[in-house]
């Protein structure tokens, strides 16, 4: 059984999928959703945030181990 050729309609329709498909390629490439220019700048470190802070003594979470008999 041979493959039929496309019709008319047909053949346009996947011509013009192809195409916007390509068009949305370029368009997403050339103007990405990611851009650093739309990223709003943080605020900037209070010297506090910069020293060191002493660890505290002890667990941080309290540990009940099991004793061996």
């Amino acid at each position: 059984m041979a493959d039929s050729t496309p019709t008319g309609r047909a053949k346009w329709f996947w011509i013009i999928v192809i195409l916007l498909l390509l068009v949305v390629l370029v368009v997403w490439l050339f103007s990405p959703s990611g851009d650093s220019n739309d990223v709003a700048v943080t605020a900037q470190a209070t010297e506090d945030s910069s020293q060191w802070v002493e660890e505290p003594s002890g667990p941080k979470v309290p540990v009940d181990l099991p004793t061996s008999q």
